[in-house]
């Protein structure tokens, strides 16, 4: 009979440590779970992210001041003119940027608002046909400094 005791002691000492064991398995298939879903949603995420355009690669370059003329030279130009504009060069760009800069700073005085005006239809008329390597103060200017 002892015997038989013991072997029934052992069986159920047996049949408790398998039963923990698929405990911790199914823990672990939880966790797994839990982490597949976490990387799947990361994927996802990162699939989702739009690749950065022209302009937003381009303004990560620039200062603010550039930004601000980059923004003014946005409202003067048609988004045909503006993309292709974007298409140049980055430091052609921060040239006519510093070029528009320098132009709109030079306008001060009585009508200030009407000399910008007119800066802004001269760059717009230049950007219709004109290169950006031909964008200086000897091909657009604003006028502010002949008043």
């Amino acid at each position: 009979m002892k015997i038989v005791n013991i072997l029934f002691c052992l069986f159920l000492i047996m049949l408790n440590s398998c039963n923990s064991n698929d405990n911790n398995t199914l823990k672990n298939n939880t966790k797994h779970s839990q982490s597949r879903k976490r990387r799947d949603l990361e994927q996802k995420e990162s699939q989702e992210e739009k690749p950065k355009s022209k302009e937003e690669l381009l303004r990560e370059k620039l200062s603010e001041d550039e930004k601000k003329q980059l923004d003014w030279l946005k409202t003067a130009l048609e988004n045909e003119k503006f993309d292709k504009f974007l298409e140049n060069d980055d430091s052609k760009i921060k040239s006519a940027l510093d070029h528009i800069k320098s132009e709109l700073a030079s306008c001060t005085g009585d009508n200030v608002d009407q000399k910008k005006n007119t800066f802004k239809t001269m760059v717009k008329e230049f950007f219709k046909n004109g290169d950006i390597n031909n964008f200086n103060k000897n091909n657009v200017t604003s006028n502010c400094n002949n008043n």
